[in-house]
């Protein structure tokens, strides 16, 4: 029997437990930042992973938002594979035009309904199923294999992923299980947030003359900004940056002329590319402008970024996806790219070449109806199964069956 006979075999034994595994997760509220519901479902991951025969922590960067860290240690040579995936999930909107309840967790045509059913609490179910198929296959398995499950990554990942990172995780590759429906994700954008502001004198609405128009000066910044790609060569996968107004105020009433006006904008950027100077290019277009207009007064605030990454191809962590991939399939996986770098930014900045890689389509991440099919939270545990044996070296083990 090869060995993706073998993984197959013993997904299907624990079909059952595993669906039910992803129901009991999905079925809890747990909101970013919300104590209760990220404590609630640290309580049920933790004693599935200690289950398995991890050591177990619980670090927390604020008491009740409970990231849980499991680590098996086989051995002192092997390489360590770090998997991780979020359990917070985004508030549900339009409550009454869900056909499912949003935190039912119930199957229909294959699929499991629910908020967090994809991003990402399928490839959290399958994160947790595979060693226990690994150590049905291997009972003397001897590679080293961390799991986190952590808090907060939809506000940041600042006391989830990050917080975690920060206590010393070492690792020799990692994979966040985020839905890429099973296609590597090895570059990623970077954020940039940003408030602009410009600053007018008020006076009467109907003497505007007197006045300096906060308003319109912000109007003159935000239509520099309108089709603004930085002198950007397109990236291959990521295509050009992009700057997005999401939000303005300014002004009180419409008879006073505004002597304050704010946008905040949002900004996606290449690896090629570094946020501080684009802030500082930001701020020559500024100059520039206010050469033409002396009255123009801005002014540029951060209010977050995150950094763009671009793993190469040739790293042991695809390399390692790629072959145990095709360990079940017969087929390599494809490549894609992803708007912000999720947690894999936090492990990349730690010295750990990582990846987004799992089950479940990106275009239903925080939409109405939201779901995941069961065949594909199998198929990711299946292939993190074959992915931790590669990277504990048991090529000796893999039979080919292609």
């Amino acid at each position: 029997m090869n060995l993706a006979t073998a993984i197959s075999q013993e997904v299907d034994k624990n079909r059952e437990r595993i669906i039910t595994l992803a129901q009991k997760l999905i079925r809890i509220p747990s909101f970013s930042g919300d104590v209760e519901g990220l404590s609630s479902i640290a309580q049920v991951i933790a004693p599935e992973i200690k289950d398995m025969g991890f050591s177990i922590e619980l670090p927390e960067a604020e008491k009740g938002l409970t990231n849980v860290v499991g680590r098996f240690s086989g051995s002192e040579t092997a390489p360590c594979i770090l998997f991780n995936g979020h359990v917070d999930v985004v508030p549900v909107t339009n409550e009454g035009d869900w056909d499912m309840p949003p935190f039912g967790a119930e199957i229909s045509d294959g699929r499991i309904y629910g908020r967090g059913a994809c991003d990402m609490k399928g490839g959290v179910t399958a994160m947790l199923a595979a060693p226990r198929i690994v150590f049905s296959l291997f009972p003397e398995f001897k590679g080293n294999i961390i799991l986190t499950a952590t808090v907060d990554e939809e506000i940041g990942g600042f006391k989830g992923m990050k917080y975690v990172m920060e206590q010393g995780i070492k690792a020799d590759m990692g994979i966040v299980c985020e839905p890429t429906d099973l296609k590597i994700v090895n570059v990623c954008k970077g954020l940039l947030w940003l408030k602009l502001s410009t600053k007018g004198k008020a006076a009467h609405g109907g003497m505007p003359e007197n006045g300096i128009n906060a308003v319109y000066k912000m109007a003159k910044i935000l239509g520099k900004l309108e089709n603004y790609d930085f002198g950007q060569t397109p990236h291959p996968v990521l295509g050009k940056p992009t700057v997005n107004v999401g939000s303005i105020k300014g002004g009180m009433k419409p008879n006073i002329v505004p002597d304050y006006c704010e946008a905040e904008i949002d900004i996606r950027y290449l690896p090629t590319q570094d946020y501080s100077k684009i802030i500082e290019e930001l701020k020559k277009v500024i100059a520039d402008l206010k050469e033409e207009d002396e009255q123009l007064e801005a002014e540029i605030e951060m209010i977050r970024y995150r950094s763009s990454i671009e793993t190469p191809k040739d790293s042991v962590v695809i390399k390692t996806i790629m072959e145990g991939v095709r360990d079940i399939s017969g087929e390599y996986p494809g490549f894609t790219g992803m708007i912000s770098p999720a947690d894999s930014e936090y492990m990349v900045k730690s010295g750990i070449p990582a990846v987004m890689f799992g089950p479940g389509r990106n275009s239903l991440c925080h939409t109405t109806n939201e779901w995941i099919a069961i065949d594909d939270i199998l198929e990711a545990a299946r292939v993190y199964a074959a992915i931790m044996i590669r990277s504990a070296g048991l090529t000796d083990k893999i039979s080919s069956h292609y």
